[in-house]
């Protein structure tokens, strides 16, 4: 997970810039209004993962007994997960296109439909385990309270993002608009030079940044989404669930990237810790059928209620 925070922090520079105009206006238009606005957002954040909280960002609800130990059971293969460390299951139907999302290592939301998948068999136990651990290996993000408190703070910036998501469904169908979206460097460049030559500096200082950032807004979001799936398969790897994820990937997508991807999940092999003796520690877990759901076994074998 090492080196991910510069990534994300330019992806971030777009949202940083439009809230702060945002809390600007409003601080000038009243400051105790953005003062109590800033405390609410601090509070939610701070209590994220929290029920309510849970419900409001993810649709998610209580889960029953058979769906917590379907899924349970299902991620016996990521070690990390096991025993104290076994995280609270919600599903989520809010999930905005993701089968599983894990807000923090203790907290597990997954959708209906792969809950659905998992509780009749189409995925076996280590499909599954190598689908959440991709989310889990985005846990650390979630986590920090720097992404949480920047995450506040650009609220502005995701009701655009949001409201940006629905209108382009339908704009990007018709050609005019993607033909003035292409020409936007035309209306840029006139107005810069306009701006320019009549010495209207702050117009000019202006349009720049917006010609910036509508080129780099993307480039930046492409590189935090790479470096998110990157981080996502080596957690995948570390868990040794790297050869059961690149099958479920070849399955979805065989482009050439993809076939890239699924060699480098098939050749990189999970970090072994040796212990005391030289003995290397943690187990291997079969890739024949999945577990019988009805039981889970240890490292050893052995057969657990």
């Amino acid at each position: 997970m090492n080196g991910w925070r510069g990534t994300w922090a330019a992806a971030q520079i777009t949202g940083v810039l439009f809230s702060s105009l945002v809390w600007i206006v409003v601080w000038g238009l009243s400051l105790p209004t953005m003062l109590v606005t800033m405390a609410v957002g601090t509070v939610l954040q701070i209590g994220r993962n929290t029920r309510p909280m849970l419900w409001w960002r993810f649709g998610a609800a209580k889960q029953s007994d058979f769906q917590r130990d379907t899924m349970l059971t299902a991620i016996v293969p990521i070690a990390s997960l096991r025993g104290r460390h076994q995280p609270s299951v919600w599903i989520g139907r809010r999930l905005f296109g993701a089968e599983v999302v894990m807000p923090s290592r203790t907290v597990l939301v997954v959708s209906p439909e792969l809950f659905g998948r998992v509780a009749s068999g189409q995925l076996t136990d280590r499909q599954a385990s190598a689908i959440i651990s991709q989310a889990l290996g985005m846990a650390e993000v979630g986590g920090s309270a720097l992404a949480s408190l920047i995450e506040a703070y650009c609220l502005p910036w995701w009701f655009v993002q949001v409201l940006v998501a629905v209108v382009s469904r339908f704009a990007m169908r018709h050609r005019t608009v993607r033909f003035s979206w292409k020409i936007r460097w035309i209306v840029f460049g006139v107005a810069i030079v306009d701006s320019f030559l009549n010495a209207r500096w702050p117009a000019f200082v202006g349009v720049v940044m917006i010609a910036v950032l509508s080129r780099t807004t993307g480039v930046f979001q492409k590189r935090w989404d790479r470096m998110c799936q990157d981080v996502g398969d080596q957690r995948a790897i570390t868990e040794g669930l790297g050869p059961a994820l690149a099958d479920l990937v070849l399955r979805g997508d065989r482009a050439l990237a993809s076939r890239e991807r699924v060699d480098r999940l098939r050749r990189t092999a999970p970090g072994r810790r040796t212990g005391a003796g030289g003995q290397t520690q943690g187990c291997a877990l079969p890739s024949g059928p999945p577990v019988d759901r009805l039981e889970r076994r240890d490292c050893t074998g052995r057969r657990n209620s």
